[in-house]
């Protein structure tokens, strides 16, 4: 039983891999090892971990806000080489990323696909919390092929461009996406969810468009709407078994008269105004059942007779 837990950590000796990555990997393989002795047939599953999780930002934190780069791509990389060609189904990568890494992030992004990874994250934080000049990294949607576009069912990104190209078929079994401070465009967004007809779950958060969000192909799978922070004009979805409806942000039209089935939905209007606020509502959300509701009134208009 020592044997997988001892080849692990020698390999974080020879390799130079970063703690946290070989913790990760030694926690799993501790699993797998107890997993063992059941049966000496799976002795040797610990090269096949379905789930990989790589986190640089957390020690960076704790290191200042400092991160040794290089080291946790070391690690990644070296990681990932001993379960190439194997099943992969999660994998998720937290990492403070800069311009001249977009080779490596590219290459663990091949590595899912060729995993047949089903979820896959990637939160590749700013420098300085956010503050840094780093551009965006674009999702190479270029890479995805017919067999991985089906596979992927789970999509969370962060810090990320979206801009898919004309010709992208869009992610047919996609079930969940999550976007945190993604740099999209309104045309760009609609496309693409407009061709995930079978998204449950979708949350937006930070991601400013400066214009509207209509969604009009239907989507009858999404049963969980979330829009935090967004800079969006006006929200528009065709989700008729839509359950959930979460908003924060400006006081702006909601059109969801499909969603016959809204059950709850929790509102924060910053800055509105009450005559706004009823008309979004009472305009928007026709159907709900339970509401929610948080107001920052910039002014209330009284009328005295």
């Amino acid at each position: 039983m020592d044997m997988i837990v001892t080849e692990a950590l020698d390999l974080k000796k020879s390799d130079d891999i970063d703690a946290s990555v070989s913790l990760i990997w030694v926690r799993q393989a501790e699993e797998v090892v107890r997993t063992s002795v059941l049966s000496s047939e799976w002795r040797w599953m610990w090269t096949a971990c379905p789930k990989l999780h790589f986190n640089g930002v957390d020690d960076a934190r704790r290191n200042g806000g400092n991160q040794n780069s290089q080291m946790f791509i070391d690690g990644v990389n070296a990681v990932l080489q001993k379960h190439r060609g194997k099943f992969v189904d999660n994998l998720e990568i937290k990492f403070i990323a800069e311009n001249k890494q977009v080779y490596h992030i590219n290459n663990w992004i091949r590595f899912a696909i060729s995993s047949r990874t089903r979820k896959l994250a990637f939160d590749l934080a700013s420098p300085r919390n956010g503050q840094g000049h780093r551009d965006h990294y674009r999702f190479p949607f270029e890479l995805l092929d017919k067999e991985s576009v089906c596979c992927l069912q789970c999509l969370q990104l962060s810090f990320v461009c979206l801009k898919p190209p004309s010709q992208f078929v869009g992610l047919p079994n996609l079930r969940k996406l999550e976007l945190y401070l993604v740099k999209t465009t309104r045309r760009d967004l609609e496309n693409m969810l407009c061709n995930c007809c079978k998204l449950e779950r979708l949350s937006l958060v930070r991601c400013h468009l400066n214009d509207e969000l209509r969604v009009t192909q239907p989507l009858s799978h999404l049963q969980y709407l979330q829009v935090i922070c967004c800079r969006i004009t006006k929200l528009e979805f065709h989700a008729a078994n839509l359950s959930t409806f979460v908003y924060d942000g400006s006081c702006i039209p909601f059109s969801l008269h499909h969603a016959s089935k809204l059950e709850n939905a929790k509102i924060s209007f910053i800055g509105a105004i009450l005559q706004h606020v009823a008309e979004s509502l009472l305009d928007g959300l026709p159907n709900i059942q339970n509401l929610t509701l948080q107001l920052a009134l910039s002014w209330l208009e009284v009328y005295w007779n």
